[in-house]
């Protein structure tokens, strides 16, 4: 049974998988197409939950509950999305059993939370594609060239630390300055 039933909740449904699909695939696009690829997909998932509320049976088993709400979603076939509420099924099943997890779950209808997650998401997704852009607008994603180490010795400057070049403690030799230095004269 799938809550998405209209047209247009159809229409939203594959252009989400259809996206899905691509992402899977591995379609071979720019980092700054792929991000607006994520937050389209986050966006229609986001106004699918919003436009679809259903109730959660609250005399049922917890784990029951989030097992009846996925069947409800999964025809959005992002496998993150259903990785997350099925890990809800888990962590439910294993409270039931006594086995308790280190963070506490909300209790309460199961859309909610899920809409939240979305939301999330869909937040994430926007911060990414600023990043991609902006990166795009100043010369290209991850360039480290000169012009990186010299903004890199800047804001090390700023914030009173020095270069040590034998000094590395980064990814493949990139230097993270440990030691702090009194401000130049």
């Amino acid at each position: 049974m799938s809550l998405f039933r209209t047209l247009s909740a159809r229409e939203k449904l594959a252009r989400i998988n259809a996206i899905v699909e691509m992402q899977e695939a591995g379609e071979s696009v720019s980092y700054v197409d792929n991000a607006r690829r994520e937050v389209e997909k986050w966006q229609l998932i986001v106004d699918l939950l919003e436009a679809h509320p259903f109730p959660t049976r609250e005399r049922l088993k917890r784990s029951d509950q989030w097992r009846e709400a996925h069947a409800l979603v999964r025809d959005i076939r992002d496998r993150e999305f259903n990785d997350w509420i099925l890990l809800q099924v888990e962590v439910a099943a294993n409270i039931e059993r006594g086995v308790r997890e280190m963070r506490p779950r909300k209790p309460g209808p199961c859309h909610p939370q899920i809409l939240d997650y979305a939301r999330q998401r869909l937040r994430k997704a926007e911060k990414i594609l600023h990043f991609a852009e902006a990166g795009e607008r100043e010369g290209g994603i991850n360039a480290v060239d000169g012009d990186w180490h010299q903004k890199t010795t800047e804001i090390l400057r700023k914030a009173r630390r020095r270069y040590q070049p034998y000094d590395h403690g980064g990814h493949e030799d990139i230097p993270w300055p440990t030691s702090a230095h009194e401000e130049e004269a």
